[in-house]
């Protein structure tokens, strides 16, 4: 971000600084976009991340819920996946815990 700040701000060929300077915009959306998805996983309002932003609560939810979303569910899924390999080890680890119950019941 540094780098394209400078470019922005420093280089003398316009078409260029403007090119960095739309650059430098998509990163700060990028950022901006991940700090609401922290601030609504911390239990941030709608209401107070427009005040951060200086816009209403209805503006910030337009532009930014749908990182929350798909922050959202990207955490669902790998809760679902999480689930489902913790099932399948404990199957796994019932299974070898009685074939070894039958195992030792064979060796008596």
């Amino acid at each position: 971000m540094v780098a394209t700040w400078e470019s922005a701000t420093t280089d003398p060929d316009p078409l260029t600084a403007l090119g960095a300077t739309r650059a430098l915009i998509a990163l700060l959306s990028t950022w901006e976009a991940k700090l609401a998805v922290e601030a609504v996983a911390e239990g941030a309002t709608w209401q107070a991340i427009g005040s951060s932003l200086g816009v209403s609560r209805q503006a910030a939810w337009e532009h930014l819920h749908g990182h929350v979303e798909e922050f959202r569910n990207n955490v669902k899924s790998e809760t679902r996946a999480l689930r489902d390999r913790h099932k399948q080890e404990m199957q796994e680890f019932r299974a070898e815990v009685k074939r070894k119950a039958r195992d030792h019941h064979k060796f008596r």
